[in-house]
């Protein structure tokens, strides 16, 4: 066992947020059922690395004191589950750069949602977190079923990593039984999940030590917590899909569920009555009261650290007397609060247009995009904040519903929709002090290695340029290869659980030069940013057959590299340039589906990889680098800035001549090897297979093969690419689609995952 890579990979996660992190070795899941266990997943699996995130108090206390359906504070869960795939999908890179075949597990979304194969467990993840958290030592499992923590009770979520590397083990929990039968659960319960169709005790067993809880029907709790019924209508004595089903066929989604077994569970030493301040739960006793004194200056630094670490503009911080004389009400929200923390992020210039309302739902994706990532940003500040607050023993609500601009116009934020804000109330008695101007950049005279700096530190493992005028050239060959190319669209009228109600569309195939995106653009930086390769290795393959780690991975590169085109950008508006990113800069690529939506696909921002000089085009569309194979994904920046271009990797990968098993494997045919062309990238000739992207759609986008992937999920709507593609054919095999499976696809591109270049990463 390697005490120093354990306290390394300890130390890597508490600097990413983690608020508690333990390691399990495998031997203590040895009664996991197969399918759902780490060994299943990872057969040389030696360990399990578990982290956890706590809810910050406020959040869990004054939310869902109206009703468990009418949430506010309790939305930071959302940003609390981004933030655990952050760090899971991180840990995993760092053990994979070190050589250890590592897995990322997803921390929600990704289920079996019904039994599969010998395995009867419905609503079952790849694995359980919850299960994982007590096998990493962190807690114990209570009556409802959560893992209980000794420092939050249930008021936590986890997320693993299961690992080949051997790390020392923590201890199991072996303190004062932190579940005590109080019965809260069983009390508040709006399904009565703990009273009706329980089947009993379910008993998970570590090293020994048994851990009971309620055998509930897990299509009861999901009434609210997944299907979104409204929990006021009468739930009958039976509960299972086909009721679900037709309650939300009759009567459709009111909305999200608070956890109310979450809400009223604490260990007894933890509680804390305080009726005045929230009447449903208790309050949690915290490590740390604080002083009388001032707020110690080191605050402020950690507030501005977290906010640089998510490129914010601005932080502000208000005192009470400063909201006291404008009447601004935050004990209306936190009846402790006595000041105000407002985190803003704003959009990079070129993608607000002047006068444009960000509301309008015509706005080009690159801005959409823009949007979310600000607004992520803001978030993710946010909750860190609140948990530095929260360990000092102050009070700190997120997600407020307070009115924003109340504060906004004290600061002299403009109410625009291009800058986005998360307000944090709070009991902490901060002094008013102004921080902007945050995301200031010296380039020291050489724009290209300052960007190229500030990359690297954001995330990315390759960094290329190439000239605009080789990507105009680009995008006019593609024009020519793909100039009768047309697209069948489809949208779904309908919301998640009901049957696909499909709007259908034909629109031309749109390629763009860099000068499209940006009038006056110089250059293209081409950034790449690697995946944890083995979950690419391991889809499908027994026993546990799993694919949630595989489209983890690439909805969470997707995801961390539009982070990484954000900043860049940023730093160049800082240094006087225009720029922006964009996952698909020719729209040359394709797109998958995935239970966070959808993301491009390895094709996306190849060809412009290869114009930049990070590696050469395989078969299949994904580009080959010599560090990590085709297990990485691309963000490409335009901007006017001139940069010196990266020299241009002629031809195919050779191995790609004799294989062709992309071709082979991909179940709609939309690879035929008689199509390649050549193209011209800077003088440099590079085959190409233009993909079929009607065909990639059917499996990838829509779902409608299940051997892409939807199989080992156990959704087997698998509906042949007709013999002539029409717009009524489409929404046919769409009307088709499983009712509770087409919200949340899980796509094993077979094209990448069946290519023998997923297995020659040597670092």
């Amino acid at each position: 066992m390697d005490n120093r890579l354990t306290l390394a990979v300890k130390e890597f996660a508490y600097s990413l947020g983690a608020d508690l992190v333990g390691v399990a070795n495998i031997e203590r899941y040895k009664d996991a059922p197969i399918k759902m266990s780490p060994q299943g997943i990872l057969p040389c699996a030696k360990s399990v690395i578990v982290c956890a995130v706590h809810h910050p108090d406020a959040a869990i206390e004054l939310d869902g004191e109206i009703h468990p359906q009418v949430m506010g504070p309790y939305r930071i869960q959302y940003i609390m589950n981004d933030k655990l795939d952050v760090l899971s999908f991180k840990i995993a890179r760092m053990l994979d750069d070190l050589g250890y075949r590592t897995v990322p597990i997803a921390s929600s979304n990704i289920w079996r949602y019904r039994g599969y194969k010998e395995m009867d467990a419905v609503f079952a993840p790849d694995i359980s977190h919850i299960y994982s958290g007590v096998c990493a030592g962190l807690g114990e499992l209570g009556w409802n079923g959560l893992c209980i923590t000794p420092e939050y009770g249930a008021r936590n979520r986890f997320i693993s990593i299961i690992t080949e590397a051997e790390l020392t083990p923590t201890p199991l929990y072996n303190g004062e039984k932190l579940c005590d039968m109080c019965g809260e659960c069983i009390r508040h319960c709006p399904t009565d999940a703990y009273r009706k169709e329980v089947n009993g005790v379910k008993d998970v067993v570590v090293e020994g030590k048994h851990h009971k809880f309620a055998n509930k029907n897990l299509w009861r709790c999901a009434w609210g917590e997944h299907f979104d019924i409204d929990l006021d209508l009468p739930i009958p004595d039976v509960v299972n899909e086909e009721v679900l089903l037709e309650n939300i066929r009759q009567h459709g989604a009111r909305g999200g569920e608070f956890g109310v077994c979450l809400k009223v569970c604490l260990p007894k030493n933890l509680r804390q009555s305080d009726p005045d301040y929230c009447k449903i739960s208790m309050r949690r006793k915290r490590h740390t009261t604080p002083s009388d004194l001032p707020v110690h200056r080191n605050v402020y630094d950690k507030v501005l650290t977290h906010a640089h670490r998510w490129d914010l503009d601005s932080v502000h911080f208000l005192s009470q007397e400063t909201l006291d004389k404008a009447g601004v009400p935050i004990r209306q929200y936190l009846p402790d609060g006595v000041a105000a923390i407002l985190l803003t992020a704003s959009c990079p210039a070129e993608f607000k247009a002047p006068g444009t309302d960000f509301t309008d739902s015509a706005k080009p994706v690159e801005v959409e995009n823009a949007l979310r990532i600000a607004q992520f940003n803001v978030d993710f500040t946010e909750l860190d904040v609140c948990r530095e607050l929260e360990t000092l023993g102050y009070s700190a609500l997120p997600k407020t519903t307070m009115d924003h601009n109340l504060v906004r116009r004290l600061v002299g934020i403009p109410e625009s929709g291009n800058i986005r804000t998360s307000l944090v109330l709070t009991s902490a008695p901060v002094a008013d002090k102004a921080y902007t101007d945050l995301n200031h950049v010296d380039n020291g005279g050489d724009v290209r290695k300052a960007i190229e700096t500030l990359a690297r530190e954001k995330g990315a493992d390759l960094f290329g340029v190439a000239s605009a005028q080789t990507i105009a050239s680009l995008a006019d060959q593609l024009r020519e290869i793909r100039k009768e190319e047309v697209l069948y669209i489809a949208r779904d009228k309908n919301p998640r659980m009901m049957p696909y109600d499909p709007v259908t569309s034909i629109e031309k195939r749109r390629i763009r030069s860099a000068e499209d995106l940006l009038p006056g653009a110089k250059s293209v930086i081409v950034m790449g940013m690697h995946y944890p390769e083995t979950a690419a290795l391991r889809v499908g393959k027994p026993p546990a057959e799993a694919v949630g780690p595989y489209v983890f991975t690439q909805y969470e590169v997707n995801r961390l590299i539009g982070h990484l085109g954000f900043s860049v950008v940023k730093a160049l508006n800082a240094m006087g340039y225009r720029a922006m990113y964009t996952h698909d800069l020719t729209g040359a690529g394709s797109v998958v589906g995935s239970p966070r939506g959808e993301f491009a696909g390895a094709s996306a921002n190849a060809l412009e990889a290869v114009a930049a000089g990070l590696g050469q085009i395989a078969l299949n569309g994904s580009v080959n680098t010599e560090k990590y194979g085709i297990h990485q994904r691309f963000i490409a920046v335009v901007t006017d800035a001139d940069l010196a271009a990266s020299e241009v990797m002629e031809g195919m990968v050779s191995a790609c001549a004799s294989c062709k098993a992309c071709t082979k494997a991909c179940p709609t045919c939309a690879l035929c090897e008689k199509n390649i062309v050549n193209l011209t990238l800077a003088g440099k000739t590079v085959p190409y297979l233009p993909v079929d992207a009607n065909r990639c759609n059917w499996a990838t986008k829509y779902a409608l093969s299940c051997e892409e992937g939807n199989m080992y999920g156990g959704n087997f709507t698998d509906i042949p690419y007709p013999e002539h593609l029409t717009e009524e054919a489409l929404a046919d095999a769409l009307r088709q689609q499983d009712n509770v499976f087409k919200f949340r696809p899980v796509m094993g591109e077979r094209c990448v995952v069946t290519c023998p270049l997923v297995e020659e990463v040597k670092r």
